[in-house]
Order: structure tokens, then sequence, then C-alpha cells
């Protein structure tokens, strides 16, 4: 007669062996006893007929825990010295290759592995034997049938205790760690009885002819069209994007700072979607439903404590139902410029067929300008507050620099704005200079903007270039400033321009000056919200000057360091714009209106009053 269940699942969750002749308790005591005869071939090399061992619980259920992981390591020492013809130390049960599936699509995978694609490859062999014989086919598919209906029946009473045992069994024989209170073991026999069910309806299917009309349970057709997801060794979705970032390195279409950031958007994209993915299998409802749930993000989320440990699916929730506001539709689209230039390079490379970002961007243009101003340069008015602000008058304390005080700094807190404002340079250019970048090109002073791999300066375009040094900065001081600077450098060999400025994480040196400046704004009044002003408005603010001095867009590209695409702009090696040219051209802002008397350092009233 056949068994039910047990037939189709394999021998390490067969029903356990009966325990009775070998768990005895000696006189006396409560302690379960185990005991198991050597066979008479072994006892000559093991050295005794018997072995023995107290397991010390006084459990039933316990003790047989204890048991059979004990029997298969004597079992496993009998089967050294029969192989080997002599004793060896103690031999361990042989432990599974692999370990206890912990995770709830771990835990699936394992008991829709065991209960329904191992099981199914049984009950087909079982099938194939029985229809030499219509009576034993019959026979066969009445069993199945009962065994399909006693399966639902017990989960729909809730009796799960038959799944319950098979999988006890897998974790002893496995040697795994096993907590039946635990909401893993709670679903590990679910999903097996789920499996178990689906086994069974399957074999009736293919008996009666309607096999191709079968459609497995939700829980087992998801896990399998998981499983079958699943990237192929050293192709997951981190896997290849260090394959496409180290290609764009290479190409020097990105920066080891960008691709850095890059890589933290990409991790939140793969643990969305599931870390061992294929892109393959990535559907365009997915990236959908990635930006959705970023899109609810508030800004910094993760530095709030409340969403420590959550995941974004999770942290995206809880923004929801406490009603946050989400980033900005730009912010949200900047999430997918990172992710969609990733698919873009893995079709042209093969590894999927389409890209599933495409058509899921926000529409940003709707009821928008093109080109739009963001950066509003400052106003003259708002020129004359800053500049007769505490941090050039005197300002209370380090970190209270927008409140009046005795206090004064010359480093570069005082210095980066000033020279923003009359170069048009970018906070984080002019936060990386060196001392050796402040140069003299036939009596001009001029900064060189550098971008050179080798001491960690940067450039958006990509490219060096000269910002000569408005006279009137000159007059500031500035250059006695850089005088000072390398009388330092001399002795400590930092040779930094403001050495006290430290890159971030992201190895970005403009994170603190431009963090600083946005709250120095807001401290003194002006700035407020997301208006838009910040360090870029000095840059935004030169270019009108240049305007109104009489020069053309074009020309004052160039004198900002921006990139033209022109036919000419390809021939020949020297970049347009010399020291003197520009300088010429800058010379000519006037900032009418703006006042910096104040600023003038004492020893430069007097040397111009001298002569």
């Amino acid at each position: 007669m056949l068994r039910p269940y047990a037939t189709f699942y394999p021998r390490q969750i067969a029903p356990p062996m009966n325990l009775n002749s070998y768990l005895h308790k000696r006189d006396h005591s409560q302690a379960w006893q185990l005991r198991w005869m050597v066979p008479k071939a072994a006892r000559p090399l093991i050295g005794k007929a018997e072995f023995t061992k107290s397991l010390r619980v006084t459990d039933r259920a316990e003790a047989e825990g204890l048991a059979y992981r004990q029997l298969a390591e004597w079992k496993a020492q009998v089967e050294h010295a029969l192989m080997n013809g002599k004793a060896g130390p103690p031999v361990a049960a042989p432990r599974s290759a692999t370990p206890a599936p912990k995770s709830p699509a771990e835990i699936e995978q394992a008991a829709v592995a065991i209960g329904f694609e191992l099981a199914s490859v049984k009950a087909s062999a079982l099938i194939a034997a029985k229809a030499k014989s219509e009576s034993s086919y019959d026979a066969l598919y009445a069993k199945f049938d009962e065994w399909h209906r006693k399966s639902i029946r017990d989960l729909n009473a809730g009796n799960s205790s038959y799944w319950a045992e098979r999988i006890r069994q897998l974790y002893r024989r496995r040697g795994w760690p096993l907590d039946e209170t635990s909401i893993e073991f709670a679903l590990f026999v679910r999903t097996m009885a789920h499996a178990g069910i689906d086994t069974f309806a399957q074999a009736k299917a293919k008996m009666d002819g309607t096999a191709n009309a079968f459609e497995p349970s939700p829980i087992v057709r998801d896990t399998i069209a998981a499983k079958q997801s699943r990237a192929k060794d050293g192709e997951t979705v981190l896997d290849l994007f260090e394959r496409y970032a180290a290609t764009r390195l290479a190409e020097g279409r990105k920066r080891t700072d960008t691709i850095n950031q890059d890589r933290k958007v990409i991790s939140l994209f793969s643990s969305f979607v599931g870390s061992q993915r294929s892109l393959r299998s990535i559907l365009p409802s997915e990236v959908r439903d990635w930006r959705n749930a970023i899109a609810s993000l508030p800004p910094a989320y993760r530095k709030r404590a409340a969403n420590s440990g959550l995941s974004v699916r999770e942290a995206s929730d809880r923004a929801r139902e406490t009603g946050e506001k989400g980033i900005s539709p730009s912010t949200v689209n900047k999430y997918m410029s990172t992710v969609s230039p990733l698919f873009d390079w893995a079709k042209r490379e093969g590894y999927v067929d389409r890209n599933p970002c495409d058509g899921l961007f926000l529409d940003l243009q709707r009821g928008k300008k093109s080109g739009r101003n963001r950066r509003p340069p400052f106003s003259v008015e708002q020129l004359n507050q800053i500049l007769k602000s505490p941090l050039f008058t005197g300002f209370a304390k380090d970190g209270k620099e927008w409140q009046p005080g005795p206090q004064r700094a010359y480093d570069w807190r005082y210095w980066i704005p000033l020279i923003c404002l009359f170069t048009g340079a970018r906070i984080g250019e002019i936060a990386q200079l060196r001392v050796d970048d402040v140069r003299d090109d036939g009596g001009i002073a001029f900064l060189w903007i550098k971008d050179d791999d080798a001491t960690g300066q940067t450039t958006k375009s990509g490219h060096c270039r000269p910002s000569p040094i408005h006279t009137k900065l000159q007059f500031l001081g500035f250059l006695q400033y850089v005088d000072r600077q390398r009388e330092r450098a001399r002795e400590d060999g930092d040779t930094r321009l403001f050495p006290e400025l430290r890159p971030n994480g992201r190895g970005q040196i403009s994170w603190v000056p431009s963090r600083f400046w946005r709250t120095y704004l807001t401290g003194i009044g002006v700035k407020s919200g997301g208006d838009g002003y910040g360090a870029h408005s000095f840059r935004h603010g030169l270019a009108d000057q240049l305007r109104l001095a009489g020069y053309l867009d074009d020309e004052i590209e160039v004198a900002l360091g921006h990139n033209q695409v022109s036919v000419t702009g390809g021939y020949g090696q020297v970049r347009q714009g010399t020291v003197a040219r520009i300088s010429a051209m800058l010379e000519k802002v006037e900032f009418k209106g703006v006042l910096f008397d104040h600023l003038i350092p004492p020893t430069t009233v007097n040397s111009e009053q001298t002569h």
C-alpha cells in the first residue's frame, strides 16, 4: 500500500525511525540515555560492542532531538572504521553544504524546491511506473485525489502537524538550529503545505490529461518565478554596476566621486527589487514602484532616527502615514537618471533586451518656462547686507558667525565668498586651491582652476582654466593672505590654500563651505528656505555684471569657464581666453553701489595714503 505524502519527499524528511530501542532511563535517574549496538564487523575496529551516552535531559521530545544527531555521529564513526580498516577519531555527522534558510525568500524557495519541484519529479516517476497497469494506474489516481482533498482539508482546519514534523526532521538531519516558535518555522510549514497541495493537484492533472491547464498556487508560482529571476554568478545589479562604473571611469565620462554617489542610488534600487535579481527580470512596473517609493521619501530620510534600519519601502510607507513631504520631482528624476543609464549600458552589452526606465521619468516641463533661472543673483542691497554682516565685521564665536561679536576670522569663511564674488568660480573650485595655484602671468595675478587626478582637484568641465584676480580683491588683501599661507606651507608641508577644509565621505571638498554658506545666509536673513540663493548666486551675479560691461554671452562663457561646443572649438590646443583677455574683461566689472571700503586692511590704506 502506498504511504501518503512521504512517498514523494526526500529521505531527509521521511518519517523518523523508532527510537524506543535506543532511548532508556537508567535506574534512579530521570535523564534519558542513548544506546546503540555496534555492527559485529566493526566491533574489532571500534573496540566495543555498544555506544552509550547520557543525553542529560528529562524531556522525551528534547531527548529525541539530541538522539538523531548523536546516532548520526556514531554511524559516521563506524563507516569511517569499516572504510579505512581501523578506528579513527570520532567523526561528526555530515552537515548540509548549505546553511539553514533564514530570510522569507530563502525559506519559501527551500519549501517549494522540496515540497513541489523534487516531489513532482518523484510523483512523475511513480505515475510512469503505474501506467503499465490500468488498475494500478486508477488506484494511484484515487490516492492522489484522496491526498489532495485531505491536504486541503487539513490546511483549512489549521492542522499542519504532518508538515511541521516533516520540517523538524529536515532540520535535525541537516544539523540546522530549530526554533519552532519562530515566524520562519511557521512560514516554512505553511509554504510546504501549499507545495504539497500543488504536487497532488499537478499529479492528478497529468494523469487525467489536463496538465496544460494546471496552475500552481500563487505562493508556489511566485517563488519559482523569483528563483528563475535570480542573477547568474557575478551578474547581480551591483555586480553589473561595478562593470558599468569601471567602463565609465576608463572612458573619462564619470568621476570617482560621481561613481561613489551613483553606487548609493544603485544600492537602494537593488535592495528594493532584490539583491540577487538579474537585470533582465526587472519589469517597468517594479521601476515605477521604486520611483514612487523614492518620491515619497523626505529629504535626507536616512539621517532621521525614526528611519533607522528601515528599508526604502518601509521608510516610504512611514512617510505616507505621517504625511511628510517627499523629495522634489527634479530629485526623483536624478535618481532615475542614475538607474536608467545602467540599463542603457546593459542593453548595449547584451545583458537586457530593453530599458524598463523608458517613459517613467517625471514630466517637469508642463506648466514651466524652459530655461528658468533657479539660482538668482544677489542684488546690490543683498551684497551690502552680506558684506556688512558679522562674518566680515565681527562675530560672536565659531559656529555663531551670523551673530555680532568681537571675533574676527580671515580663513576660508572670509575669503571664499569674496573670491566667488570677484571670479564667478564655483565654490568647490575655490575650496580645492593649492598655494601654487595662485600664479602670475606678465604681472597679472590669477588663479589656476585645476582639474588634476594626481591632486584630486576637479572642475565641472574637466579642464584647467585661468581666473584672473580682480584688482579690488587684491586691494582687499587677498595676495597677502596667500603669502602667509605659502609661509605656513613651507613649515608644515600642507600646500592647500584653505587647510582647515576636509572632504566629506564622497571626497567633496565643497561640502562644508557650501553648507556653511547656505546656513549663514539664512542666519543673516538673506536666504529663506528653498529660494535658490547660495554660493552659485555669485556666479550668476558676475555674469550679469559682465553683461552690464558690454560683453556677449559667448564671451562671458569663456570668462566663467563654460565648455563651448563649436566647429573651431575642436581645432588646435590653446584654450579660449588668455589671462590678459579675461583679466581685461573682469576689470570692467565695477560692482556699482556695492560697499567694500570697510574691508580694506589698515596696512593697505596707509600704503595708499603714503603714495
